[in-house]
């Protein structure tokens, strides 16, 4: 039998006993639901529920904006790349984390998995209660709860783990950089998922599509909450994702973890490139609106350089 059933335990034990398959699989159906988004995203875009919502469907959906549909594309391929972003965190953080008791490693995932959850209930405020995002909340839901209830297996570390003593400069910069690109996540987040409850639109997105949100309304009433859906749904994903980025960098940043470091490198990137070439593929080009997209994938991949030292260099004294 494997050393993953072994590891920590005095006798065999079953791997639906341990907390970090449970939230390795949380991860994996992150990653699956995003392979599902981004072939809609990129073919129909509108599934035959939101067409049965509207009451329109796709081709009338054109017909009332020709942008409309390239629009919520690239909030769907975005929303698509995040989720990809927070799967591969899960597992990175399960199977190198959690499965060798790193309790900060478990408590973080549980941290972005639960207010993540949490957000699906903004559709209170923007109007449409999406099928599909009900169910994949319920299925995956289970995963997080069976993460919560197994135990995480031998006994690791405490909450805070401990930092080398001697940090580079180098690292020290590096490690506050990803804590201020956590927070900048969150705050992005936040900012998104208030948009979708309640304006819905920047002037930048009205621009692209060359139209406003009363000439919208007036062409079927419920066209913004279908498009607030997406956005919300997306500012939530995002707020998940600072999460998950946030709080290894306060409490798991030590010399060694390269694991982390690769882990957040792919996914960072899995979540920015999708992001930032959707917009050049649909034409939404604005650099008002794509600044903060390229600003936020510079200042990550900065403090993952300035981190690289630290995190990748064996220490045999600080070890995972």
């Amino acid at each position: 039998m494997s050393d993953w059933l072994y590891r920590g335990a005095a006798q065999p034990v079953r791997l639906a006993k341990r907390s970090w398959f449970w939230t390795a699989l949380l991860g994996v159906g992150l990653l699956l639901g995003s392979v599902l988004a981004l072939i809609i995203a990129a073919t129909r875009v509108v599934l035959p529920y939101d067409e049965a919502f509207v009451g329109m469907s796709r081709a009338e959906l054109h017909a009332v904006n020709p942008r409309l549909l390239a629009f919520m594309t690239h909030d769907r391929v975005s929303l698509a790349g995040t989720m990809v972003a927070v799967g591969v965190m899960y597992i990175g953080l399960s199977v190198f984390g959690s499965r060798r008791g790193l309790r900060w490693a478990q408590l973080t995932i549980l941290v972005s998995a639960f207010l993540g959850f949490a957000t699906f209930f903004l559709f209170l405020g923007y109007g449409y209660l999406d099928p599909f995002h009900l169910f994949a909340c319920i299925a995956l839901l289970q995963f997080m709860l069976l993460g919560v209830y197994a135990p995480l297996g031998r006994r690791g570390s405490t909450l805070a783990e401990p930092i080398a003593t001697q940090t580079p400069s180098g690292g020290a910069f590096g490690r506050w950089l990803l804590i201020v690109h956590g927070a900048a996540l969150l705050l992005a987040g936040s900012t998104i998922m208030y948009l979708g409850v309640t304006e819905v639109f920047v002037p930048e997105d009205l621009a692209f599509m060359q139209t406003t949100a009363e000439s919208l309304t007036a062409a079927n009433p419920r066209l913004v909450p279908l498009v607030a859906h997406d956005r919300a749904t997306f500012g939530g994903m995002i707020f998940s994702a600072g999460w998950a980025f946030l709080l290894p960098a306060l409490w798991g940043y030590r010399r060694g973890s390269a694991w982390l470091w690769w882990t957040m490198l792919l996914a960072g990137l899995a979540a920015y490139v999708p992001a930032i070439a959707v917009h050049y593929a649909v034409g939404y080009t604005d650099p008002m609106h794509l600044a903060p997209a390229w600003s936020g994938l510079g200042f990550f991949l900065a403090a993952l350089v300035f981190s690289r030292t630290e995190l990748c260099q064996r220490d045999l004294k600080l070890h995972n």
